[in-house]
């Protein structure tokens, strides 16, 4: 049938070339009459090569409802030269391409190839363009730490913003079916969603209740007494939990002190499929769970993963059965109220910190109030411990820092080259702006002395709230309490010419 999947990839596959179509992946199509029928693939372990990932990626253009793409272990290369030509990078710039426009996918796995940081930076440009997208996988990839970590940064912040627009849309009064609105994925493994059948069949209706800014603001959570011990075991567990990700760790902390422990038995069901009283996330400690939708096993859930999170985040019944397959299963739980306020909580009062401590920075200090929101709002929260390096020497500077929390520690360097500490910084100071604002390699090492939390700014999301950093500095450039800036603004002059 012309009309078809399978037609689509075969006739892909003639004009790419590819002698052999996959068979695998045909019988996988053939088994699909509709487009709309296919919400994920995965092709990981089974090869297809450069030209048959670019015929399958024609495939992925015309599904609609496509949500979960898995390209692991598919050999795919990259140079880290900007060359589009090679063959490796072409194949990597293809499938950027697909993701970014795509209305629907929201997860994508390339884990387990030899791709290096040309691959990491489209995958970043991906999660920055595509706000869908809240998931990508690079495990046992070439990709730098520091790269990985703002590419998770990055998904991290959709999967919020999608949340936080899809709450601010349908604040209780309105409903709205569940595919219909941002294309979120709270789960940690993009899989599951799908085996729950969510968006599968006759959409399940949700409502989600709107919230008091104020009352969140001022929220003061349960707090369940427990040993030391079992605060860290919760807190590792949520760290690595998407719908907590975002939080500082004594965000974390205070989320920990308000979970409250529960034990199953065997066969015991923690949530039943169309429930409508599911308002409670529940994070494994140990033990095991089945997921079952109609009948059927569809994934087991283990220690440190979560169940509940579409019914924490929603007022919908339950989408699946989650029976407790394991002798004993003890989880830690937390409720919905508790959840939303103290996520919405901690926004607002992170941007009003924010908001506030942005007027004390010299060449800020200009932006009027609803620029200082679009700043905060762009800035992110960081921590390091002891003896970490915020801003390394010689690195190109690009980051802004506000020091929210802690002190550091300034080490430049003297005409011999020699290592030297310049100063220390504490709580409302800021590192790193001569380089954000000229835009050239740092000239000394910012290094924690204690724990440190920080705000950062990258300076080309400033320069998409606000315009080039030089234009807002010459707002001020009358002012003689800015000389140091008209100085910078001479120096530019000066070079441009």
């Amino acid at each position: 049938m012309e009309d078809s999947p399978c037609y689509v990839y075969l006739e892909a596959c003639r004009q790419q070339g590819v002698k052999l179509p996959n068979p695998e992946l045909v019988h996988f199509l053939q088994a699909h009459d509709s487009f709309s029928s296919i919400e994920e693939i995965d092709v990981s372990n089974n090869y297809l090569g450069n030209r048959g990932i670019l015929a399958l990626l024609d495939v992925v253009k015309v599904l609609p409802k496509i949500r979960f793409l898995n390209l692991s272990d598919q050999k795919l290369y990259n140079t880290d030269l900007n060359q589009s030509s090679v063959k490796g990078n072409a194949t990597i710039d293809a499938i950027i391409d697909v993701c970014k426009t795509h209305p629907t996918l929201t997860s994508i796995n390339l884990s387990s190839n030899p791709i290096g940081n040309y691959a990491g930076r489209k995958l970043l440009a991906l999660a920055q363009v595509n706000k869908n997208v809240s998931r990508i996988e690079i495990t046992n990839t070439q990709i730098d730490f520091e790269l990985r970590q703002r590419i998770k940064a990055q998904c991290d912040e959709n999967t919020m913003t999608l949340w936080f627009s899809h709450t601010k849309q349908h604040d209780g009064r309105e409903e709205v079916g569940f595919g219909e609105g941002p294309k979120w994925v709270p789960d940690s493994a993009p899989a599951d969603l799908t085996a729950l059948g969510a968006g599968r069949g006759r959409r399940q209706t949700v409502r989600v209740e709107g919230i008091d800014p104020e009352k969140a603001k001022h929220y003061r959570p349960p707090v369940y007494e427990k040993s030391e011990e079992d605060m860290e075991l919760i807190c590792n567990l949520l760290t690595h939990n998407v719908l907590f990700s975002f939080l500082t760790t004594k965000e974390i902390r205070s989320v920990a002190g308000a979970m409250y422990p529960v034990e199953f038995k065997r066969d015991e069901c923690i949530i039943q499929f169309g429930q409508k009283d599911c308002n409670k996330l529940y994070v494994i400690q140990s033990g095991q769970a089945d997921i079952i939708k109609e009948g059927q096993k569809v994934f087991l859930k283990k220690e440190g993963t979560a169940v509940g999170e579409l019914e924490l985040l929603y007022d919908t019944p339950a989408v699946a059965t989650v029976k407790v397959c394991t002798d004993n299963l003890v989880a830690w739980v937390l409720d919905r109220e508790t959840y939303r306020n103290m996520v919405m909580g901690s926004c607002i009062r992170r941007r009003e910190l924010y908001v506030a401590m942005i007027t004390n920075i010299p060449f800020l200090e200009s932006l009027d109030h609803y620029e200082r929101m679009q700043v905060a709002d762009a800035l992110s929260s960081n921590e390091y411990n002891p003896g970490d390096y915020i801003i390394k020497h010689g690195e190109t500077g690009e980051w802004l820092h506000i020091i929210i929390d802690g002190t550091v520690e300034v080490i430049g360097r003297d005409p011999e080259g020699n290592k030297t500490k310049v100063c220390e910084f504490s709580k409302g100071d800021h590192v790193g702006e001569l380089e954000f604002i000229n835009n050239h390699r740092n000239v000394a090492d910012v290094i924690a002395v204690t724990h440190v939390t920080t705000a950062k700014l990258n300076r080309r999301h400033f320069e998409m709230c606000m315009g080039p950093v030089l234009d807002v500095l010459k707002r001020d450039s009358t002012s003689s309490k800015y000389q140091y800036y008209q100085n910078i603004l001479q120096t530019q002059r000066q070079e441009e010419i």
